[in-house]
């Protein structure tokens, strides 16, 4: 299969330029040339070879629609072909007959390439679509031809785990490289349909593939909407602060999933892991805070007790469970969370001695979701998240 599918991208490298013509919707093929590009076109060539593959069609007759956004219905379709075309040697797949995009659909949920919906008529983020291409294909046909360090795309801040790493997956293939002297990947803008073709051609082409380097860059803070992001992790400590109205009202929806994962695990070890207190507004914070410094004094308090919007729970991202006791640590379900809440991408936040950096004394009760690669690597390095960023947690005043 790769031989015929290698000697048909030869071919099709080979082709002077042609007319071609092909429908990329419900309406079928039309019988008329493109007008929209030309040879002079930097997209022209991958626009060429895309669509004598099969791999992209056009908008209607006569325009293939270079500069229109791909949508995710569009993405799913390539994703299809590009999967069938690698498996098959040729791509059979044609439109549904109720919805035009429900074959394409049917087919990646079928191969895993997708395993939920998405807003199928919207216009695709790039990581979107890179989420999906990057399971198009077999691992063995997108090993990595390049050195991308972890933390060395700069702006993949607020991004999942899984997507993250299916941006590096395609950055370490070749297949996109960003934009700018750091290539930087613009996760949450659109991409154009003529971008989209030279990224086809180099997913089905090896030969094509871009050869770069990136080095991990020095700690990147970034603020967003008053929101600070150290390496692309939301930060929230004595030093960085959370404005009044980040308001997520519960924990975020990968955190709790990671949660409900802990807890069952921790129930297979036949023990109770809980959470006591999770999500915590600025209000909410402020009182609790200011009730600590009446009984304790303001000095004591910050030991032990964040100032509204310096708190980690305010996030959406951070847990206590079970007990505020410090005897928590020595019970059964301290020690399985103190050894396995990486597993499930949790780090302890404020270990036993890392007060100086962190800002707050050991809490074995309190747990924040990095997602299990970054949670593994700061476990393994025995820093604290500070350290590990190197970043401080120091109040102003």
């Amino acid at each position: 299969m790769k031989r015929t599918l290698s000697l048909l991208l030869t071919v099709l490298f080979t082709l002077s330029p042609v007319s071609f013509v092909l429908a990329d919707g419900p309406d079928g093929p039309p019988d008329t040339s493109f007008t929209d590009i030309h040879s002079s076109d930097w997209f022209y060539a991958d626009v060429v070879t895309a669509y004598n593959a099969g791999l992209i069609n056009g908008k209607s007759a006569d325009r293939f629609a270079p500069d229109d956004l791909l949508t995710y219905a569009e993405a799913v379709k390539l994703a299809a072909c590009m999967r069938q075309l690698h498996d098959e040697g040729e791509i059979t797949l044609g439109n549904g007959s109720a919805v035009w995009y429900e074959t394409y659909v049917t087919y990646c949920k079928s191969l895993g390439i997708i395993t939920a919906d998405y807003p199928w008529n919207q216009a695709a983020t790039r990581a979107g679509y890179m989420e999906i291409f990057s399971a198009a294909l077999p691992d063995t046909d997108l090993t990595p031809v390049n050195e991308i360090p972890d933390g060395a795309i700069p702006d993949l801040y607020g991004l999942s785990a899984g997507t993250t790493a299916a941006i590096y997956k395609l950055y370490r293939a070749g297949i996109v490289q960003g934009t700018g002297d750091d290539h930087a990947c613009a996760p949450y803008s659109s991409i154009q349909r003529c971008e989209v073709a030279a990224i086809l051609v180099r997913m089905m082409a090896s030969e094509k593939r871009i050869r770069f380097t990136m080095s991990a860059p020095e700690h990147r803070i970034e603020t967003i909407g008053g929101i600070t992001y150290v390496d692309g992790i939301l930060i929230a400590n004595k030093t960085y602060s959370l404005p009044a109205d980040y308001a997520p009202g519960g924990l975020l929806p990968e955190c709790q999933a990671a949660l409900d994962a802990l807890m069952a695990g921790a129930a297979a070890d036949g023990l109770s892991i809980y959470p006591i207190s999770t999500y915590r507004s600025y209000d909410y914070q402020a009182g609790l805070y200011e009730s600590y410094a009446a009984r304790d004094g303001y000095a004591e308090a910050d030991r032990y007790s964040a100032r509204p919007g310096h708190s980690e729970h305010q996030t959406g991202l951070a847990i206590d469970v079970n007990s505020l006791a410090y005897d928590f640590a020595y019970t059964p379900e301290g020690i399985w969370l103190a050894a396995h809440c990486a597993e499930y991408g949790f780090i302890l936040r404020y270990p036993e001695g890392g007060e100086a950096a962190t800002g707050y004394r050991y809490e074995p009760w309190h747990i924040r979701y990095l997602g299990v690669e970054l949670a593994g690597k700061v476990t393994a390095s025995g820093l604290t998240l500070e350290e590990y960023l190197g970043i401080t947690s120091v109040y102003r005043d």
